[in-house]
């Protein structure tokens, strides 16, 4: 399959080089986008001496923004080609989000992406309806509570193996890729991707990503992720539905065996006379890339959500949980509610307030394990188009 892509690829590449006629088109322009938003809410929650979550901070504000440079040409044979960066307004280690090329002619043969960006699966996704952009759950900019026996924060590994619903699929995240969608038809879409390695930016200097090797334990490499999604109408419903599946290599030390990793999700969202329903779930596993002695265990996460639309306001609710199997008979759990209220102010800029219940529990019901907490919060938003 990844042989394929990839001889595909070079296929629609000959046929660019091959091209005549192309020297008339304009060159590529880049065009400015972007958004901002501002977070800020109070939370109550187990923050007391010798609790799961003891001295964390009761309120906060954060930032979380975006600039993107994106353009695109159309050759004189119809072939459009492109290419977009993201910047990041503010970073800890990664300044340069995604960043990739595309060659399109969409009602011929499709898409083709090369670079740093999510794969197939995830940019297929069908998301549950939600207030927020782009979710009131699963997002950790908007999140103040604190995952139990992470010290505080957002952090995924604490003591509670069930940190956050996310909900999104993805082995790859923004690494490295080459992906391929079909033309849509009759409302279907189609998506595959191949990751050489799970780690982003390989293409600096080519060095690591030619000749590399498969050999840094807890890394995945050989990634190959597939999506779909249907978009059409049953009746008066608008109906948007996707499905996914991924797999990957486990790399290794010279001498070790790793465990491979496997998911797959599917979503479905129905809209009609302002009222949306749709809910999201998968499941993936646990040991992904770890040693072959490390047991695998699933990993299952689940949303719905429920909106409504009246002038320039929504309104919705929504639910979302997380599972992970940390032994044969116990399991860590995390759940939430999440209600809330936005308005479009007009021009790119939005504004709204919701309240999010968290529950964590634990396998064994250690207190220092678990957390309940009720949080609210306020989220502004501006985009630059």
């Amino acid at each position: 399959m990844k042989k394929a892509l990839i001889g595909t690829s070079a296929l629609i590449a000959v046929g660019l080089l091959t091209a005549q006629g192309a020297s008339a088109a304009d060159r590529i322009s880049l065009g400015l986008s972007g958004n901002y938003r501002v977070l800020g809410g109070i939370v109550n929650q187990d923050d007391g001496t010798a609790e799961s979550v003891a001295g964390a901070r009761d309120h906060g504000i954060g930032t979380d923004g975006k600039i993107n440079f994106s353009g695109s040409t159309t050759l004189d044979n119809g072939i459009e080609v492109g290419v977009r960066i993201e910047l990041e307004a503010q970073s800890v280690a990664d300044t340069i989000d995604e960043h990739f090329i595309w060659i399109e002619n969409t009602d011929v043969w499709g898409r083709l992406e090369f670079g740093d960006r999510d794969g197939a699966d995830n940019k297929m996704n069908v998301l549950a309806p939600t207030v927020f952009f782009p979710a009131i759950v699963g997002v950790q900019t908007i999140m103040l509570a604190s995952a139990p026996g992470a010290g505080g924060g957002n952090a995924f590994g604490s003591t509670n193996t069930a940190a956050v619903p996310i909900v999104v699929p993805g082995l790859s995240g923004d690494s490295t890729k080459i992906t391929y969608y079909t033309p849509r038809f009759s409302g279907v879409q189609l998506g595959i991707s191949y990751t050489p390695e799970s780690a982003e930016d390989l293409g600096a200097g080519f060095g690591s990503a030619i000749g590399g090797t498969d050999t840094t334990n807890g890394d995945l490499s050989e990634i190959v992720e597939i999506g779909g999604n249907w978009n059409g109408n049953l009746g008066d419903a608008s109906v948007r539905a996707s499905a996914s599946y991924a797999s990957a290599d486990g790399e290794n030390a010279v001498g070790a065996t790793r465990n491979d990793q496997d998911e797959w999700s599917g979503a479905i969202s129905i809209s009609m006379n302002g009222w949306s329903f749709g809910g999201q779930y998968q499941n993936g596993e646990t040991g992904g890339g770890a040693a072959s002695t490390t047991v695998q265990r699933d990993d299952i996460e689940m949303r719905l959500g429920l909106t409504y639309a009246t002038g320039a306001w929504v309104l919705g609710v929504e639910y979302a949980s997380r599972e992970v199997e940390v032994s044969a008979t116990g399991e860590d759990e995390v759940t939430v509610w999440g209600l809330g209220a936005n308005r479009n102010l007009g021009a790119g800029i939005s504004a709204g307030i919701g309240v999010h219940l968290w529950d964590w529990s634990d396998d064994l019901s250690a207190a220092a394990s678990e957390n309940d907490a009720t949080e609210f919060f306020f989220i502004d938003r501006k985009s630059v188009v």
